[in-house]
């Protein structure tokens, strides 16, 4: 009898150093001091997840690429994500958002229109399972056109959205006086209120061999697993955090999940073609 693999219970919260321990990054690669968070940028994140043990079960399944570019007003500016997920089946989805946000710290979405896409392992489209909704918000009243129907709802204030606070905490001050309470829309649809956002202070540690000042904002609310955010000392964000799943900073996470989608398509294929000689 082959004897089991050992596999080793991580045990202890992710964190940037820990990430290190477990493959997922090599290095951070650290914002200039011109990097302007209030200006036009690309962030791209590669969304790695634990499985709860070090040595297995722990994969990089997506990313999302966050572009801010400038909009018409100074008080407004635009935020384009693309997010791809890729399922242990080998579906794809693909979601795109294209959203005008307000320069609050929040970076408030007032308007947006998003997509969602499925396509199969042989990458066919799956046209049953898309949808698209374009959403205004305006005062305490939400908007949205999604399906062929049209629906309203309210809201309170102005809520932020999941990738919004990818863009909106690096505009933040590092002042563990200072606290934000808002309310969240969960990618762009389900909203959840009662959230909070707060700075925790400088985390030296070292990763790649090198000591690094990290910074770290947190946030937790209703309905919500909490959020770690870490930024380097010129505001970039390097890593989001949330329970076994980890956003981080890497130019090169598209390719990455280009490399993954295949991986996982042909394993399904190789499954596919097994069970039909069976049968």
């Amino acid at each position: 009898m082959a004897k089991k693999k050992k596999r080793t219970v991580v045990g202890s919260p992710l964190t940037p150093g820990l990430l290190r321990e477990l493959g997922a990054i090599r290095e951070f690669v650290f914002a200039s001091e011109d990097f302007k968070p209030g200006g036009n940028w690309v962030n791209t994140y590669r969304i790695w997840t634990c499985h709860g043990y070090r040595e297995s079960g722990n994969y990089n399944v997506g990313f999302v690429r966050i572009e801010r570019a400038a909009s018409k007003s100074k008080e407004e500016f635009m935020l384009i994500v693309q997010q791809q997920v890729v399922q242990v089946d080998g579906i794809l989805n693909v979601i795109d958002a294209q959203m005008i946000c307000l320069n609050d710290q929040l970076a408030s979405p007032i308007e947006w229109h998003l997509s969602s896409r499925f396509a199969n392992p042989d990458g066919r489209a799956v046209s049953e399972l898309g949808t698209e909704e374009t959403v205004l918000i305006k005062g305490n009243v939400m908007s949205v056109k999604a399906g062929g129907r049209s629906f309203k709802q309210k809201v309170a204030g102005r809520p932020s959205c999941d990738w919004c606070l990818f863009e909106a905490v690096q505009r933040l001050k590092f002042d563990k006086k200072s606290s934000l309470a808002f309310d969240i829309l969960e990618g762009l649809s389900l909203l959840k209120e009662g959230q909070h956002l707060s700075y925790r202070g400088v985390y030296p540690m070292k990763i790649g061999g090198k000591e690094a000042r990290l910074h770290r904002f947190d946030q937790i609310g209703e309905g919500v697993l909490p959020y770690e955010y870490w930024l380097d000392d010129n505001h970039r964000l390097l890593a989001a955090i949330s329970m076994h799943k980890a956003y981080i900073l890497d130019e090169r996470a598209e390719k990455a999940i280009r490399q993954r989608t295949e991986q996982v398509r042909k394993s399904y294929e190789r499954i596919r073609s097994a069970r039909r000689k069976k049968s």
